[in-house]
Parts: C-alpha cells; sequence; structure tokens
C-alpha cells in the first residue's frame, strides 16, 4: 500500500500521479528486453470518495491521458454517514466515468469472486483507458442488526453484532481475535509469490544494469532521492548593475530552467496559468497519452487535484514534482498541501501573484491570510523572495529537503535586488540585508515589502535613528538557525517593525508591532494599491519612528526571548 491518504477523494488523486510515474518512468528507463516498470495502480475507495469534488478532477485528468493501468474498484454499498446514499447522492457513476473517458465495468454478486476477477482482468486488458468497476456490497454483511444500515458505517459492530456476525460466518465467537487456517494458507501463499516476484525483480535489474549501467545508476540515485554533486552551482545568481531587475516569478521561471534539464527527475506544470506562472522550463515536453517521457504536465483548472496528483507522483519515487497556480488558490490546494507535510512528501509549490502588489485582478485574487495559514503548518518550508538570489536560494533548500514540502511564493510586480543579498545569506532563511552601527529600528520585510524597507532605512538613518534591515524570505529556516545566528540577525530588545502585506499573524514571534493587511485588497494598479493599504516608504518611515519614539527612543522588550513551550517534548525553547 503506497498511501492511505484519510480524507475522501485524496487517494484517487494520489492513484492518478502513482499512474502518471508509473507511466512516465516505464517510457525513461523501460528497453526492449526489460521492464524495469511494469505495475498496475488500484484504488479501493466507496461513495465518498466519489461524492467529493476532488476526484472528479482527477478523473477527468486520467480520462484525458489515458491511463490504461489505472484501475478503482468502486465499493457501491449505497450507505454513507448520515444514511443511504439517495439522501444526497443519486447520480449514475458508471455514466459519468465513461463521460469522463474511462472503461466502466459493473459486478452485482461480489460473492462469486470468479466475476470479480474476470472484471480485474478485462480491466488490465484494455490498456488505452483507465477503468472502474463497480461492486455492489452489502456494509456491515452478516452483522445480525447493522448488516445494510449506516450504524455500521464508522463505528465498531458491539459485542453482540460481532459474535452474531462471527457465527454466521462459522468462526468461534468466544475469540476476540482468530484467522482461520484457508485464510492464513492464502496470505502465505500470497507472500511466498510477492517473495518469488522480487527476486525475480532483483535477477532482472541485475542484467538491467549490466546492459544499461549509466540507465541504472541514474535511476539509483533518483530512488535514494540524492542529488549530483555540485548541482546548485547552477543556481543564476544576480549582479546589480549587470543583470535586469525582474518579478520573482521570472526568477522562479529561471531557477526552473537552469534545474530541470540537469534533474531529470523534476516533473510538473500548473493548473491553466503555464504563463502567469512561468512553469515552462526550456526544452519541457509535455506529458500526454501519446508521450509519456514528458516532464511537463498540463494540470488544466484543476487546482484541488493538481496538489493531490503531486503527492501520488511523489509517492511513486524517482520523482520531484513541482506544480503552480495563484498563492491565493492556495485554498483549493491546502488539503492536499497539509497531507504533503504530514506524509513527507517534498512537493515543490510555485505559487505566483503573492500580495495585493498584482493590483488589477482585485481582493479575489490577492492573498491576505494565505501566508500565515500556509506558515502555522507543521513540516513546511515557506518562501517569499525578495529577489532573484533569495529566489536561487529558495530552489535550493526545496531541492535539499525531500521530507519536507516547500512553497514558493513568487510576485508578479518587479522587484529591486538587494545589494548584501546572496544564496548564502537567504538559505538562513532571515539574514541582515541593510546594517548600521548601534541600531536602534529593525525593520523585517518579505518580497516586494523588503525594498520599502530598505528606502525607509536610508531616511531614518539620515534623520538620527540608525535603521538595520532584515530580509526574511522564510520564517521556518531562519527558526532552524542557531540561537546565536537568530540574535545576531534580530536582536530582539531593539524595537522592530516587519512590513508584510499579509496577515500580521505570526508576525508576533520575530517584531514588536507590523505594518500588515488586516482587509481584503482593492483593485487598482499595484503600486497604488501598496500605497493605499500602507506600504509605501513615507508610512514606514513614520511608522517605525512612531515605534522607536513608543519606547522612548531605548530598548524594547526582547521579543526573541519569549519562551516557547513544546507540549510534545516538554522541552523550553
Amino acid at each position: 500500500m503506497e498511501v492511505c491518504t484519510g480524507p475522501l477523494g485524496q487517494g484517487i488523486c494520489n492513484a492518478v500521479g502513482l499512474a502518471i510515474s508509473e507511466a512516465h518512468m516505464a517510457a525513461t528507463f523501460n528497453t526492449d528486453d526489460h521492464k524495469i516498470f511494469d505495475n498496475h495502480t488500484f484504488v479501493i475507495c466507496g461513495d465518498g470518495c466519489l461524492q467529493e469534488g476532488i476526484s472528479g478532477e482527477a478523473s477527468s485528468l486520467a480520462g484525458h491521458l489515458g491511463l490504461g493501468k489505472l484501475i478503482i474498484l468502486y465499493d457501491d454499498n449505497s450507505i454513507t454517514i448520515d444514511g443511504e446514499t439517495d439522501l444526497s447522492f443519486s447520480e449514475d457513476v458508471g455514466m459519468r466515468f465513461e463521460a469522463y473517458g474511462w472503461h466502466v465495468q459493473a459486478v452485482g454478486d461480489v460473492s462469486d469472486l470468479s466475476i470479480l476477477r474476470r472484471a480485474i482482468n478485462n480491466a488490465k486488458a484494455e490498456t488505452g483507458k483507465p477503468s472502474i468497476i463497480k461492486i455492489k456490497t452489502l456494509i456491515g454483511h452478516g452483522s445480525p442488526s447493522k448488516e445494510g444500515k449506516e450504524s455500521s458505517h464508522g463505528a465498531p459492530l458491539g459485542k453482540e453484532d460481532l459474535a452474531g456476525a462471527k457465527r454466521n460466518f462459522g468462526l468461534p465467537d468466544d475469540k476476540s481475535f482468530y484467522v482461520p487456517e484457508e485464510v492464513q494458507e492464502v496470505f502465505t501463499a500470497a507472500a511466498e509469490k510477492g517473495d518469488k516476484q522480487r527476486v525475480a525483480w532483483d535477477a532482472a535489474f541485475a542484467e538491467y544494469t549490466a546492459a544499461n549501467p549509466e540507465k541504472a545508476a541514474e535511476l539509483s540515485r533518483r530512488m535514494a532521492r540524492e542529488l549530483p554533486e555540485g548541482i546548485f552551482d547552477n543556481l543564476p545568481s544576480f549582479t546589480i548593475g549587470q543583470d535586469k531587475d525582474l518579478a520573482t516569478r521570472k526568477f522562479s521561471e529561471k531557477c526552473l530552467t537552469a534545474m530541470c534539464p540537469l534533474l531529470p527527475e523534476m516533473v510538473g506544470g500548473s493548473a491553466d496559468l503555464t504563463p502567469s506562472n512561468l512553469t515552462h522550463f526550456k526544452g519541457a515536453v509535455d506529458f500526454q497519452k501519446d508521450s509519456p517521457e514528458g516532464r511537463y504536465l498540463r494540470f488544466g483548472v484543476r487546482e484541488h487535484a493538481m496538489a493531490a496528483v503531486c503527492n501520488g507522483i511523489f509517492a511513486y519515487g524517482g520523482l520531484r514534482p513541482f506544480c503552480a497556480t495563484f498563492l491565493t488558490f492556495v485554498g483549493y490546494c491546502v488539503g492536499a498541501i497539509r497531507l504533503s507535510a504530514l506524509s513527507q512528501f517534498g512537493v515543490i509549490y510555485v505559487m505566483t501573484h503573492d500580495s495585493i502588489g498584482l493590483g488589477e485582478d482585485g481582493p479575489t485574487h490577492q492573498p491576505i491570510e494565505t501566508l500565515e495559514s500556509l506558515r502555522s503548518m507543521p513540516n513546511i518550508m515557506v518562501y517569499r523572495p525578495a529577489d532573484s538570489n533569495e529566489t536561487s536560494a529558495a530552489y535550493k533548500m526545496a531541492l535539499s529537503k525531500a521530507k519536507t514540502p516547500t512553497v514558493i511564493c513568487a510576485s508578479r510586480s518587479t522587484v529591486i535586488a538587494l545589494e548584501n543579498s546572496s544564496i548564502e545569506k537567504a538559505c538562513k532563511g532571515g539574514y541582515i540585508a541593510v546594517d548600521v552601527d548601534s541600531p536602534k529600528l529593525v525593520l523585517i520585510g518579505t518580497g516586494s515589502e523588503v525594498n520599502f524597507c530598505v528606502e525607509a532605512a536610508k531616511k531614518l538613518t539620515a534623520a538620527g535613528t540608525p535603521t538595520r534591515v532584515v530580509s526574511m524570505p522564510c520564517q521556518e529556516l531562519f527558526l532552524e538557525q542557531s540561537e546565536e545566528y537568530q540574535k545576531s540577525v534580530l536582536p530582539g530588545n531593539v524595537p522592530t517593525l516587519s512590513v508584510e502585506a499579509s496577515s500580521p499573524h505570526g508576525w508576533h514571534r520575530f517584531s514588536h508591532a507590523q505594518i500588515a493587511m488586516t482587509t481584503f485588497g482593492a483593485s487598482g494598479n499595484g503600486d497604488a494599491v501598496f500605497k493605499h493599504f500602507g506600504f509605501s516608504t513615507d508610512n514606514v518611515v513614520a511608522k517605525g519612528q512612531a515605534l522607536v519614539d513608543f519606547y522612548g527612543g531605548g530598548a524594547a522588550p526582547d521579543i526573541m526571548n519569549r519562551p516557547v513551550f513544546n507540549n510534545i517534548m516538554g522541552k523550553l525553547h
């Protein structure tokens, strides 16, 4: 079992990712003499899985791609938690999947396993379409009082019904756990068969290695999730005066173009926003039904499924998936992103149009709460780079962390290069972008807002308030650094103001006050929208000086010395 997701519908999407991976890896590594990759992907799902909208998105994509080795076993028992499915679900599932381009079968008598086996063999024989087998079952079968009822759906049968079910199946009812000999024989035979198949595959791979040493070495590297030595030397770095200031989404495109040709395990695409997300790396070939060797995935307008499909791609092994949409649409993806973090799947999420700075698309497209929503999740890295070097650092760290998903939040608007930035510094999550002797104020910014901080610091310092600027592209990474390093960047007792066009929540860990968003955005020119909501050099100057004056020009409470208790380990950080 490769994945067991929890939330309904996610597993079908994961299976689509697994099937995509099998097709791609087979096209990449198989030879005429050796089929190293040649497996079917099976899904066991129920009515609830097929009611979740995310499963429809993934099934539509699977039908388009003609994933002939994907087979769904649909447990059609007509029961959900509320009761019988006709309370809310009366569609013809078979017709829906036929419309998706699937091969559809139905099994009415599951007690005759030969019929089910025949249907599975038919599904395997259909190589041009994914298959779904609608299997009519009876929930709680054998239970004296709960057979066919919702009461057997999500709760134990209870002592009396459990005993009654055992008697109905000819099992001893006085044993809490009992495995009949004939069942043990079936599972023992299955294990022995699996052992023989593994031995045969190992022998086949040894032959494959002898005949194709370079391919075998590449496959072994990928499956171990190892990166070629020196790979990050190829990431673009920015030279002020020589390179052009661009939006970080364009720097992201440069990173993908630099990495993808050298890391063939990188596969991915966009939810119908390729020209905006800029994820189509140079030389990319589309993964389609007739070109499974392709590495660029056209997910279509299917953000929900896109992220979950990428989880399946990662789970298969040997591939590092990335996917993209606008940052505000993380709301569509967050269930799958949460499972990336929980499952330790190092999926890379490229989320562009990261703030109110995108302007004319208006508040529906301007993320406000999204960054903090993501940052509050365990085991995830959220990057909001301010320039080219920070963007390269985001990709470097994302590719270095195979067990942690990464969200790279990139701007639509042009950003100004920071004089003191570097890939190395940005890999610490936060660093001093502008420094002064004995600072009386610290400004922290992310993304495009760092430039407001830089310009404000110049004015404040010139007016007699020495001001340090800290760029913090990744809070999580900064908190991984030593306490000594953190204190060297943020002394804690110097009045500190954070500046980010996003929710203020979470910044209390690093700053005494925030310039942030407490309402939704507005439609208009990006620069005008920034100014309207207080993200301008002049307002940063005014609010920064007001913070210094609030503390009388002296020390502030040490923001970096607040105790945080880890409830799991009972340790003081």
